[in-house]
């Protein structure tokens, strides 16, 4: 099994999560940008990181499990675990209750639950 297989499974499933999440909360523009940014700065500390330990030894990979494809000493795959991390760390956060506004205050969601955010 080489890492892309791994990776779509993940891939997959964290979009799948985000799906979910996204069509029933319905988060707002600022959450969309947030996502991109917090990829953005990932996929930088781990080209950074990544490198840095492939070159010192920490870790290293088969041939005939990696695409071939780098950047720098690190294979294309080792980035789709912050990917997918950008995907399922917000969608869990929506699901589980996140975006309910100042501690205490009174949002709509909160409102229809009879509950005070906290």
């Amino acid at each position: 099994m080489t890492y892309w297989s791994v990776n779509f499974i993940f891939l997959g499933i964290a979009a799948l999560v985000l799906i979910v999440a996204v069509l029933v909360r319905r988060p707002r523009g600022l959450f969309w940008g947030s996502l991109v940014a917090s990829f953005v700065l990932l996929v930088v500390l781990t080209a950074i990181f990544d490198n840095l330990m492939i070159a010192a030894g920490i870790m290293t990979y088969t041939e005939h499990n990696i695409s071939g494809v780098q950047i720098g000493l690190a294979p294309l795959e080792d980035f789709a675990y912050p990917f997918a991390g950008v995907l399922l760390l917000p969608a869990l956060w929506l699901l589980l209750g996140g975006a309910r506004g100042a501690r205490g205050a009174r949002t709509p969601e909160a409102e229809e639950r009879g509950v005070r955010a906290e």
